[in-house]
């Protein structure tokens, strides 16, 4: 009986022991925690909040390090050197989009000089970076045309090198100034031995690109964005001097343009292969009679990338374009 009691008062007295080393085992481990956490907030890197949530999934400092980390995602793709790849990687990928990276995108590629909007007879870039060659053969014989655009890594037309009919060759210098909450917007545009044009574009109360505005020298440009409830853009309205083109889109895509007094609509076809629309038909519509149709024929490479599009004009070949990509 003493035995048994002498064994009870030793683990009674052994108690407090137990108890402050237990403490101190959770001090040296909030401590490791507090360091790991730190670490992390040093380098305030994507990667780094991952490792952490990863390794203390029931820190005290977990939901912080979450924010930390949401927030170091969106500064990852909102910043001055994100190039149009891993923006576009992000939209086509992720399934749950972060608003701000989605504005960010949306604001970069609406610009009007974005290879994703820029048009040139009729045929967009489909979103492409780098410098394009292009040449221009008429089914009637006239001169072919040489033409260069080179497009930054976000995909923003820099400069553009145009040959007119009678041979000539406009080349035309872009700039852009950038803020970090809006992303890039379009400054200048110098034309070699001309006049700079100025632009000065306007945001909603949503960062929104809204209006962009151009005071050139002889008349001014206007670009009006429109956007649904989702912030996809669906109309946008651009004047040009007394000229008005309304063009109306569906998915980034054009499909009615109305110009000049008259109607048009566009048609696409989808490649599986690449995840791109591809416009294969524009018909004017008239009111009294069939208007006019316009067809394209294309070939693409690897990338998605428009290589050579034969055009017709009421079944009649009109033009094909050759397109070469450095």
């Amino acid at each position: 009986m003493k035995l048994i009691n002498i064994l009870t008062t030793a683990i009674i007295a052994l108690g407090p022991v137990a108890a402050v080393a237990q403490d101190q085992n959770m001090t040296e481990q909030r401590q490791v925690e507090r360091e790991a956490y730190q670490e992390a907030k040093r380098l305030n890197t994507v990667d780094a909040w991952d490792i952490f949530i990863n390794n203390y999934p029931e820190s005290f400092f977990i939901e912080q390090a979450r924010k930390f980390r949401d927030a170091a995602v969106v500064n990852s793709f909102c910043n001055r050197n994100t190039s149009l790849e891993k923006l576009i990687t992000y939209i086509d990928e992720e399934k749950v989009q972060e608003p701000r990276i989605r504005m960010f995108y949306a604001n970069l590629v609406n610009n009007p000089t974005h290879s994703y909007r820029y048009e040139h007879m009729d045929v967009g870039f489909n979103g492409c970076t780098g410098t394009v060659r292009e040449t221009i053969t008429f089914a009637d014989g006239s001169r072919k045309r040489n033409n260069t655009f080179v497009f930054n890594e976000q995909g923003l037309l820099t400069q553009s090198s145009i040959m007119g009919s009678k041979g000539n060759v406009v080349i035309t210098t872009y700039t852009y100034d950038y803020d970090n909450l809006h992303g890039y917007r379009l400054k200048t545009a110098s034309r070699k031995g001309g006049a700079t044009v100025d632009f000065e574009s306007f945001f909603s109360t949503h960062d929104k690109l809204e209006i962009i505005t151009s005071d050139g020298t002889t008349h001014k440009r206007k670009w009006v964005y429109s956007y649904n409830d989702n912030g996809a853009l669906t109309k946008l309205v651009v004047t040009d001097g007394d000229k008005r083109r309304v063009l109306v889109y569906n998915d980034g895509y054009i499909i009615r343009q109305e110009s000049d007094g008259k109607v048009f609509r566009y048609y696409y076809d989808y490649d599986s292969a690449t995840m791109k629309k591809y416009l294969i038909g524009i018909n004017e519509i008239e009111e009294n009679g069939p208007g006019h149709e316009r067809k394209f024929n294309y070939k693409i490479d690897t990338h998605g990338r428009i290589t050579n599009v034969e055009i017709s004009q009421d079944g009649k070949p009109e033009m094909t374009i050759t397109r070469t990509y450095e």
